[in-house]
């Protein structure tokens, strides 16, 4: 069993930890919901075991704190005096939501790790300062929190992993300007590239999104690309999209399309890598989700729960893909179906592309340089045979058939995405798909299979009214077509700033879903001053060496970090 699990899995069972933890002092704390059923709840109320535990009731918009709980001779209504929540427990309730779940060690925030929530359908029996009774059969939920020990553990190791893995330590950094905690963004950059930054005006401010065509390095990779915004219209009435470079690279953009989609509000609108738009109303968990037959369900069921699969199974032979089978359901009623994944890539992978980069030295622009004259169907398959995308497979009668290669979206913000799959060629019973990838390539929180009819949809396009750069210059005819005529920003600090037209809508029973088609590519630039390491960038004509050069750098991570306990 111990060989299927990530090192860094064991690693957060050494109780010696939180000694190396206090020694680098480069850490965070992290609380996680457990759910409880009704018969756990009472067996511990009664016990008194829950002395120390504050609990909050949860009456659909509405949170009290729960005192003098006691059962009914039944055990089957709950009793208590509801009163305030006391501000000392304000923590949850104020990040619910929004996917934040650390909390500072202290004797303000430290109290969240004490509560239990319980939620009931509205109730309007339920007043402030009362008594209130009700029927345990209406607990739709219990959660009860507590530390997140391994997520807490993770950014304790991460922090001593020294200059090795130092890119990984930008992750809650984003995290903060992704939750819109920043008024006017200002970015942690990842250690060797990433992708031009996208923001959007939220309704109170510039809120990060994403990035766009991730990995198109090269001019003859130019791509479109597709992005949903959460974006709302300023105080001018208009649609606002900030295109920005933060990194040592020079950006290219052609064309920012904003998409406005109006559809029924009982579905989800996602775009697939090709900008075709599919509506998801019932996607459809799957069955069993196994890497080495065990079962990772927990991580890929949630994509609000901070927890992701993150291609590191160290058990898996080095020359192969990293492997997660998914396994759905069939209904048996269609032959069509669309396969929803929130992901990302790693800021592992930022930091395995860097060190192999740096192999190249000084000679690294002349190499760049000579990409530039390469063919794309050979820089396409390289990247194919490092097992940078992510690759769709689907079990058919003939054996397995591959739907898609998702190209790499970069590190900074997990993103939906839609893949068609065609189900008419697969045997009868589970629909078996599979998803492979390189060591640590890509993270992924969500995977569902939807196979209602996309549904009737209202788009319309809009180009950019306005684009004015940070040094107030007109860009607008740069980005309002694609025509190979592009928006330059060639030094971190560039901002172009995009105003659309916003139309609000008539009909109350639809809602709009925005999306950002955008086309370009970018450049990294590089300084190295090392002589170029031959012997060390040779492994790389190998099919599969980014992979296992990934694995083995992990290793050596987490050897380092084992060693370092050792001693104290």
């Amino acid at each position: 069993m111990r060989t299927n699990i990530s090192y860094l899995r064991i690693i957060f069972s050494i109780t010696a930890i939180p000694l190396f933890f206090m020694l680098t002092g480069c850490f965070h704390n992290y609380y996680q919901t457990k759910f409880i059923d009704n018969i756990t709840l009472r067996q511990n109320v009664e016990a008194g075991q829950y002395g120390n535990r504050y609990f909050i009731l949860r009456n659909g918009n509405n949170a009290f704190n729960m005192t003098n709980l006691m059962f009914s001779e039944d055990k089957n209504t709950l009793y208590c005096h509801l009163d305030t929540v006391s501000s000392s427990h304000s923590l949850f309730l104020m990040n619910e939501g929004t996917g934040k779940s650390r909390y500072k060690n202290n004797s303000a925030q430290a109290p969240v790790l004490n509560e239990v929530h319980l939620y009931i359908a509205t109730d309007s029996a339920a007043h402030m300062n009362k008594d209130f009774a009700f029927s345990l059969s209406k607990v739709q939920k219990i959660e009860m929190l507590e530390k997140d020990k391994g997520k807490t553990t993770a950014s304790y190791i991460i922090g001593g992993l020294g200059s090795l893995v130092g890119a990984v330590l930008t992750a809650t950094a984003i995290a903060i300007a992704l939750d819109g905690s920043v008024t006017q963004p200002t970015y942690p950059t990842p250690s060797n590239s990433s992708c031009p930054y996208i923001s959007a005006y939220n309704g109170t401010q510039m809120q990060l999104q994403g990035e766009i065509y991730g990995g198109a390095i090269y001019p003859q990779l130019c791509r479109n690309d597709y992005i949903g915004l959460q974006i709302q219209p300023n105080a001018a009435g208009k649609l606002q999209v900030q295109i920005s470079n933060e990194l040592k690279e020079i950006q290219y953009t052609d064309l920012a399309e904003l998409m406005v989609v109006s559809h029924k509000k009982n579905v989800q609108i996602v775009a697939d890598e090709n900008g075709n738009l599919h509506s998801i109303s019932n996607p459809i968990l799957p069955a069993r989700a196994l890497v080495n037959n065990q079962n990772v369900i927990p991580l890929i069921n949630n994509e609000k729960d901070n927890l992701s699969f993150n291609f590191d199974d160290t058990a898996a032979e080095k020359e192969k893909n990293n492997e997660l089978m998914l396994s759905f359901n069939n209904p048996g009623f269609t032959k069509q179906s669309k396969l929803i994944l929130r992901l990302k890539n790693s800021y592992w992978l930022d930091l395995v592309y860097g060190k192999f980069t740096q192999g190249f030295g000084s000679y690294y622009t002349t190499f760049i340089q000579k990409q530039q004259n390469a063919p794309v169907e050979k820089l396409n398959n390289w990247k194919n045979e490092q097992q940078l995308p992510l690759t769709i497979s689907l079990l058919t009668n003939h054996g397995w058939q591959v739907q898609q290669r998702l190209t790499t979206f970069g590190p900074l913000a997990s993103r939906i995405t839609a893949i068609p799959i065609d189900l008419s060629d697969i045997k009868n019973g589970s629909i078996n798909i599979k998803l492979t990838t390189g060591f640590m390539f890509w993270e992924i929180d969500y995977a569902a299979l939807d196979f209602s009819d996309d549904a009737s949809l209202e788009i319309t396009k809009l180009l950019p009214e306005k684009a004015i750069d940070e040094n107030g210059k007109d860009v607008k005819p740069l980005i309002n077509k694609a025509d190979g005529i592009f928006m330059a920003q060639p030094v971190p600090g560039n901002a172009a700033i995009i105003d659309y037209a916003y139309t609000p809508l008539v009909d109350t029973s639809k809602t709009q879903t925005y999306i950002l088609h955008a086309k370009g590519y970018y450049e990294h630039l590089r300084d190295y001053k090392t002589k170029m390491d031959l012997n060390f960038l040779q492994q790389f004509k190998q099919a599969g060496a980014l992979s296992k050069y990934s694995m083995t750098l992990y290793q050596q991570a987490i050897n380092n970090i084992l060693n370092t306990l050792a001693k104290q």
